[in-house]
Protein backbone atom coordinates (compact mmCIF):
# COMPACT_ATOMS: atom_id res chain seq x y z
CA UNK A 1 0.00 0.00 0.00
CA UNK A 2 1.13 3.84 -0.97
CA UNK A 3 0.75 5.88 2.06
CA UNK A 4 1.18 9.54 2.60
CA UNK A 5 1.29 10.95 6.17
CA UNK A 6 0.94 14.48 6.49
CA UNK A 7 2.76 15.50 8.97
CA UNK A 8 3.55 19.46 9.58
CA UNK A 9 4.95 19.16 13.19
CA UNK A 10 8.38 19.29 14.29
CA UNK A 11 10.63 16.38 12.28
CA UNK A 12 13.53 16.26 15.68
CA UNK A 13 12.29 13.81 18.21
CA UNK A 14 14.30 16.21 21.03
CA UNK A 15 12.19 19.36 19.45
CA UNK A 16 8.92 17.06 18.39
CA UNK A 17 8.94 15.19 21.55
CA UNK A 18 6.21 12.30 21.83
CA UNK A 19 4.31 13.07 18.81
CA UNK A 20 7.64 13.12 16.20
CA UNK A 21 8.66 9.73 17.56
CA UNK A 22 5.03 8.41 17.09
CA UNK A 23 5.01 9.58 13.76
CA UNK A 24 8.00 8.09 12.50
CA UNK A 25 7.55 4.69 14.62
CA UNK A 26 5.01 4.28 13.08
CA UNK A 27 6.56 4.70 9.33
CA UNK A 28 9.00 2.78 10.23
CA UNK A 29 6.96 -0.25 11.03
CA UNK A 30 4.70 0.04 7.81
CA UNK A 31 7.58 0.06 5.74
CA UNK A 32 9.25 -2.86 7.34
CA UNK A 33 6.04 -4.88 6.65
CA UNK A 34 6.44 -3.39 2.57
CA UNK A 35 3.92 -0.54 2.41
CA UNK A 36 5.02 2.69 0.94
CA UNK A 37 5.22 5.47 3.37
CA UNK A 38 5.73 9.35 2.01
CA UNK A 39 5.85 11.85 4.61
CA UNK A 40 4.44 15.14 3.31
CA UNK A 41 5.77 17.94 5.16
CA UNK A 42 6.44 21.40 5.00
CA UNK A 43 8.52 22.68 1.90
CA UNK A 44 11.53 25.37 2.63
CA UNK A 45 12.30 27.52 5.30
CA UNK A 46 9.27 29.79 4.96
CA UNK A 47 7.52 30.92 7.20
CA UNK A 48 10.08 30.85 10.19
CA UNK A 49 7.34 30.86 12.79
CA UNK A 50 5.74 26.92 13.18
CA UNK A 51 2.28 28.16 13.92
CA UNK A 52 2.06 30.34 9.94
CA UNK A 53 4.06 27.28 8.97
CA UNK A 54 1.72 24.84 9.70
CA UNK A 55 -1.06 26.74 8.96
CA UNK A 56 0.67 27.84 5.13
CA UNK A 57 1.01 23.61 4.73
CA UNK A 58 -2.83 23.02 4.99
CA UNK A 59 -3.19 25.75 2.70
CA UNK A 60 -1.19 24.15 0.33
CA UNK A 61 -1.95 20.68 0.77
CA UNK A 62 -5.12 20.08 -2.07
CA UNK A 63 -2.69 21.66 -4.36
CA UNK A 64 0.25 19.15 -3.53
CA UNK A 65 -2.27 16.37 -3.28
CA UNK A 66 -3.45 17.23 -6.75
CA UNK A 67 -0.41 16.84 -8.23
CA UNK A 68 -0.07 13.46 -6.50
CA UNK A 69 -3.05 12.08 -7.97
CA UNK A 70 -2.85 8.20 -8.18
CA UNK A 71 -0.14 8.10 -6.38
CA UNK A 72 -1.16 7.15 -2.92
CA UNK A 73 -3.95 4.74 -2.02
CA UNK A 74 -4.11 5.90 2.02
CA UNK A 75 -3.90 9.53 3.45
CA UNK A 76 -3.00 10.17 6.93
CA UNK A 77 -3.46 13.68 8.46
CA UNK A 78 -2.16 13.93 11.48
CA UNK A 79 -3.74 15.85 14.41
CA UNK A 80 -4.87 19.75 12.77
CA UNK A 81 -3.03 18.20 9.21
CA UNK A 82 -5.08 17.95 6.53
CA UNK A 83 -8.46 19.54 7.56
CA UNK A 84 -8.55 20.85 4.28
CA UNK A 85 -8.59 17.81 2.06
CA UNK A 86 -10.32 14.92 4.70
CA UNK A 87 -13.76 15.85 3.12
CA UNK A 88 -12.58 15.38 -0.54
CA UNK A 89 -9.92 13.24 -0.12
CA UNK A 90 -10.15 10.96 -3.70
CA UNK A 91 -8.76 8.19 -1.93
CA UNK A 92 -9.63 7.00 1.57
CA UNK A 93 -8.89 9.73 4.63
CA UNK A 94 -7.98 9.04 7.87
CA UNK A 95 -7.43 11.61 11.20
CA UNK A 96 -5.09 10.73 13.92
CA UNK A 97 -5.39 12.32 16.83
CA UNK A 98 -1.97 11.69 18.96
CA UNK A 99 -2.99 14.65 21.61
CA UNK A 100 -6.63 16.40 21.89
CA UNK A 101 -5.55 20.01 21.69
CA UNK A 102 -8.96 20.61 23.11
CA UNK A 103 -7.85 18.89 26.15
CA UNK A 104 -4.50 20.40 26.02
CA UNK A 105 -5.42 23.77 25.92
CA UNK A 106 -7.17 23.60 29.03
CA UNK A 107 -3.62 23.23 31.20
CA UNK A 108 -2.31 25.94 29.65
CA UNK A 109 -2.57 29.63 30.12
CA UNK A 110 -2.13 33.03 28.35
CA UNK A 111 -1.15 32.96 24.43
CA UNK A 112 -0.35 28.92 24.33
CA UNK A 113 -3.62 28.25 26.33
CA UNK A 114 -5.50 30.69 23.23
CA UNK A 115 -3.47 29.35 20.48
CA UNK A 116 -3.92 25.65 21.72
CA UNK A 117 -7.65 26.23 21.24
CA UNK A 118 -7.40 27.58 18.34
CA UNK A 119 -5.96 24.74 16.79
CA UNK A 120 -8.20 22.62 18.18
CA UNK A 121 -10.88 24.29 16.33
CA UNK A 122 -8.97 22.76 13.03
CA UNK A 123 -8.53 19.58 15.07
CA UNK A 124 -12.09 19.05 15.66
CA UNK A 125 -12.94 19.94 11.98
CA UNK A 126 -10.52 17.40 10.56
CA UNK A 127 -11.89 14.90 13.11
CA UNK A 128 -15.41 15.59 12.19
CA UNK A 129 -14.76 15.74 7.87
CA UNK A 130 -12.80 12.38 8.00
CA UNK A 131 -14.30 9.06 7.33
CA UNK A 132 -12.35 7.25 9.95
CA UNK A 133 -10.35 8.97 12.77
CA UNK A 134 -7.94 7.44 15.38
CA UNK A 135 -6.34 7.58 18.50
CA UNK A 136 -4.37 6.54 21.08
CA UNK A 137 -6.01 5.59 24.11
CA UNK A 138 -9.47 4.84 25.22
CA UNK A 139 -9.08 8.21 26.85
CA UNK A 140 -8.62 10.29 23.74
CA UNK A 141 -11.49 8.45 22.09
CA UNK A 142 -14.19 9.51 24.82
CA UNK A 143 -12.71 13.21 24.69
CA UNK A 144 -12.94 13.41 20.77
CA UNK A 145 -16.45 12.15 20.74
CA UNK A 146 -17.06 14.31 24.25
CA UNK A 147 -15.48 17.52 22.85
CA UNK A 148 -15.39 17.23 18.86
CA UNK A 149 -18.87 15.52 18.45
CA UNK A 150 -17.24 12.56 16.50
CA UNK A 151 -19.72 9.42 16.70
CA UNK A 152 -18.29 6.19 18.33
CA UNK A 153 -18.24 4.05 15.44
CA UNK A 154 -15.99 6.17 13.10
CA UNK A 155 -13.17 6.60 15.97
CA UNK A 156 -10.40 3.26 16.48
CA UNK A 157 -7.99 2.70 19.21
CA UNK A 158 -4.51 2.40 17.66
CA UNK A 159 -1.90 3.07 20.59
CA UNK A 160 1.39 4.41 20.42
CA UNK A 161 4.86 2.29 20.07
CA UNK A 162 7.82 1.49 20.87
CA UNK A 163 11.54 -0.40 19.51
CA UNK A 164 12.19 -2.31 23.18
CA UNK A 165 15.46 -3.72 21.60
CA UNK A 166 16.64 -0.13 21.96
CA UNK A 167 15.71 0.09 25.43
CA UNK A 168 16.76 -2.80 27.09
CA UNK A 169 20.19 -3.25 25.25
CA UNK A 170 22.75 -3.24 27.66
CA UNK A 171 20.51 -2.51 30.81
CA UNK A 172 22.45 -4.02 34.17
CA UNK A 173 19.72 -3.75 37.21
CA UNK A 174 22.90 -4.05 39.23
CA UNK A 175 25.00 -1.06 37.99
CA UNK A 176 21.93 1.16 38.45
CA UNK A 177 22.52 4.48 40.67
CA UNK A 178 20.31 3.12 43.21
CA UNK A 179 18.70 6.92 44.57
CA UNK A 180 18.22 8.43 40.99
CA UNK A 181 15.00 9.32 39.68
CA UNK A 182 15.00 10.36 35.39
CA UNK A 183 11.99 12.23 34.13
CA UNK A 184 11.93 13.44 30.55
CA UNK A 185 9.98 15.52 29.30
CA UNK A 186 9.35 18.70 26.78
CA UNK A 187 8.33 20.87 29.54
CA UNK A 188 5.35 22.52 29.37
CA UNK A 189 2.80 23.27 32.41
CA UNK A 190 0.80 20.21 31.69
CA UNK A 191 3.93 17.94 32.62
CA UNK A 192 3.44 19.33 35.62
CA UNK A 193 7.75 18.85 36.50
CA UNK A 194 7.47 21.78 39.60
CA UNK A 195 5.23 19.00 41.47
CA UNK A 196 7.59 16.72 40.88
CA UNK A 197 10.84 18.94 41.97
CA UNK A 198 8.42 20.26 45.12
CA UNK A 199 8.16 16.75 45.92
CA UNK A 200 11.80 15.98 45.62
CA UNK A 201 12.45 18.85 48.63
CA UNK A 202 10.81 16.44 51.08
CA UNK A 203 12.44 13.33 49.13
CA UNK A 204 15.80 14.61 49.71
CA UNK A 205 15.08 15.79 53.22
CA UNK A 206 13.82 12.27 54.16
CA UNK A 207 16.48 10.57 52.20
CA UNK A 208 19.81 12.52 51.38
CA UNK A 209 21.69 10.34 48.54
CA UNK A 210 18.53 11.06 46.32
CA UNK A 211 19.26 13.04 43.01
CA UNK A 212 16.84 13.50 40.38
CA UNK A 213 17.85 13.91 36.87
CA UNK A 214 15.33 16.07 33.77
CA UNK A 215 15.85 15.89 30.47
CA UNK A 216 13.97 17.80 28.15
CA UNK A 217 13.59 21.90 27.10
CA UNK A 218 10.96 23.93 26.67
CA UNK A 219 8.83 27.27 28.04
CA UNK A 220 8.86 26.44 31.48
CA UNK A 221 12.73 25.34 31.77
CA UNK A 222 13.19 28.81 33.20
CA UNK A 223 10.78 29.09 36.03
CA UNK A 224 11.89 24.59 36.83
CA UNK A 225 15.98 26.59 37.28
CA UNK A 226 14.43 29.29 39.52
CA UNK A 227 12.99 26.66 41.65
CA UNK A 228 15.44 24.30 41.71
CA UNK A 229 17.22 27.33 43.63
CA UNK A 230 14.74 28.65 45.63
CA UNK A 231 13.98 25.07 47.26
CA UNK A 232 18.05 24.84 47.48
CA UNK A 233 17.83 21.62 45.28
CA UNK A 234 21.13 22.46 43.37
CA UNK A 235 23.24 19.56 44.74
CA UNK A 236 20.32 16.88 44.03
CA UNK A 237 18.87 17.87 40.89
CA UNK A 238 20.06 18.19 37.64
CA UNK A 239 18.43 19.93 34.53
CA UNK A 240 19.89 18.95 31.23
CA UNK A 241 17.64 20.46 28.85
CA UNK A 242 17.29 18.93 25.47
CA UNK A 243 19.29 15.75 25.15
CA UNK A 244 20.16 15.62 21.09
CA UNK A 245 21.85 12.20 21.04
CA UNK A 246 18.92 9.77 21.38
CA UNK A 247 21.85 6.97 23.05
CA UNK A 248 22.51 9.66 25.71
CA UNK A 249 18.94 9.74 26.98
CA UNK A 250 19.03 6.09 26.45
CA UNK A 251 21.93 5.86 28.52
CA UNK A 252 19.89 7.68 31.86
CA UNK A 253 17.17 5.17 31.80
CA UNK A 254 19.49 2.77 31.88
CA UNK A 255 21.50 4.12 35.02
CA UNK A 256 18.63 5.60 36.83
CA UNK A 257 16.10 3.69 39.52
CA UNK A 258 12.96 5.17 38.87
CA UNK A 259 10.66 7.37 36.28
CA UNK A 260 8.57 10.00 37.39
CA UNK A 261 6.86 12.23 35.24
CA UNK A 262 3.66 13.75 37.06
CA UNK A 263 1.81 15.05 34.34
CA UNK A 264 -2.25 16.26 34.60
CA UNK A 265 -2.73 15.62 30.93
CA UNK A 266 -1.53 12.61 28.41
CA UNK A 267 -3.28 11.25 25.33
CA UNK A 268 -0.64 8.63 25.72
CA UNK A 269 2.89 9.39 27.01
CA UNK A 270 5.77 7.11 25.24
CA UNK A 271 8.06 8.17 27.83
CA UNK A 272 6.42 5.69 30.19
CA UNK A 273 6.79 3.12 27.66
CA UNK A 274 10.41 3.66 27.51
CA UNK A 275 10.76 3.46 30.95
CA UNK A 276 9.34 0.09 31.59
CA UNK A 277 11.25 -1.17 28.47
CA UNK A 278 14.53 0.49 30.45
CA UNK A 279 13.32 -1.38 33.83
CA UNK A 280 12.21 1.83 35.63
CA UNK A 281 9.28 1.11 37.73
CA UNK A 282 7.14 4.51 37.39
CA UNK A 283 5.79 7.07 39.46
CA UNK A 284 3.07 8.94 37.71
CA UNK A 285 -0.39 10.17 38.16
CA UNK A 286 -4.17 8.90 38.01
CA UNK A 287 -4.88 11.68 35.66
CA UNK A 288 -6.30 11.24 31.82
CA UNK A 289 -4.30 8.13 29.80
CA UNK A 290 -1.90 7.15 32.23
CA UNK A 291 -3.60 4.68 34.01
CA UNK A 292 -4.11 2.59 30.39
CA UNK A 293 -0.38 2.51 29.96
CA UNK A 294 0.98 2.64 33.01
CA UNK A 295 -0.72 0.20 35.58
CA UNK A 296 -0.90 1.15 39.65
CA UNK A 297 0.73 -0.92 41.64
CA UNK A 298 2.12 -3.53 39.03
CA UNK A 299 4.41 -1.37 37.06
CA UNK A 300 4.71 1.85 39.43
CA UNK A 301 3.14 3.70 41.61
CA UNK A 302 0.27 6.60 40.25
CA UNK A 303 -1.22 9.51 42.98
CA UNK A 304 -3.29 11.84 42.44
CA UNK A 305 -3.26 15.24 40.12
CA UNK A 306 -0.98 17.99 41.50
CA UNK A 307 -0.36 16.64 45.20
CA UNK A 308 3.40 16.82 45.77
CA UNK A 309 3.46 15.42 48.81
CA UNK A 310 1.60 11.88 47.58
CA UNK A 311 4.30 12.01 45.07
CA UNK A 312 6.95 12.80 46.75
CA UNK A 313 5.31 9.50 49.37
CA UNK A 314 5.24 7.22 46.06
CA UNK A 315 9.00 7.90 45.08
CA UNK A 316 10.65 7.45 48.71
CA UNK A 317 8.58 4.30 49.17
CA UNK A 318 10.11 3.16 45.72
CA UNK A 319 13.90 4.16 46.38
CA UNK A 320 13.75 2.50 49.65
CA UNK A 321 12.21 -1.24 49.03
CA UNK A 322 14.21 -2.47 46.07
CA UNK A 323 11.87 -5.53 46.06
CA UNK A 324 8.75 -3.71 45.38
CA UNK A 325 11.05 -1.88 42.72
CA UNK A 326 11.93 -5.36 41.04
CA UNK A 327 8.60 -6.56 40.79
CA UNK A 328 7.73 -3.02 39.38
CA UNK A 329 10.45 -3.94 36.77
CA UNK A 330 10.17 -7.35 36.08
CA UNK A 331 6.29 -6.05 35.09
CA UNK A 332 7.26 -3.09 33.25
CA UNK A 333 9.22 -5.52 31.03
CA UNK A 334 6.57 -7.86 30.43
CA UNK A 335 3.81 -5.44 30.00
CA UNK A 336 5.59 -3.39 27.32
CA UNK A 337 6.05 -6.38 24.71
CA UNK A 338 2.75 -5.52 23.09
CA UNK A 339 3.33 -2.17 22.20
CA UNK A 340 6.32 -3.18 19.98
CA UNK A 341 5.85 -0.94 15.99
CA UNK A 342 5.81 -4.07 14.33
CA UNK A 343 2.11 -5.29 16.43
CA UNK A 344 0.94 -1.27 16.29
CA UNK A 345 1.47 -1.49 12.81
CA UNK A 346 -0.85 -4.29 12.06
CA UNK A 347 -3.46 -2.79 14.75
CA UNK A 348 -3.29 0.78 12.48
CA UNK A 349 -3.67 -1.34 8.96
CA UNK A 350 -6.60 -3.10 10.76
CA UNK A 351 -7.91 -0.07 11.90
CA UNK A 352 -7.74 2.26 8.13
CA UNK A 353 -10.31 1.98 5.62
CA UNK A 354 -9.94 -1.11 3.02
CA UNK A 355 -8.39 -0.11 -0.19
CA UNK A 356 -8.94 -2.56 -2.43
CA UNK A 357 -6.76 -4.54 -4.65
CA UNK A 358 -4.00 -1.53 -5.11
CA UNK A 359 -3.91 -0.79 -1.59
CA UNK A 360 -2.91 -4.67 -0.98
Amino acid sequence: MRIAFLDSWLQDVAEGSGTAAAIGGLATALAARGHQVERLVPQGAWPRNLLLRRLWFNLSLPRRLATAEGRYDLVVGFDIDGFRVAHRCPVPYVCCIKGVLAEEARCERGWPRLMLWGLSRLERLNARRAPRVLSTSRYCCERIEALYGVPAERLRLVPEGIDPSLWTGGADDGAREPHTVLCVARQYPRKRVTDLISAFRQVVDRLPSARLVVIGDGPEHGALQALVERLQLGAAVRLLGALADDGEVRAWYRRSAIFCLPSIQEGFGIVFLEAMASGLPVVSTTATAIPEVVPDGRAGLLVPPRDPAALAGALHKLLSDPDLQARCRAFGREHVQPFSWDRVAERFLAAVPATGPSGS
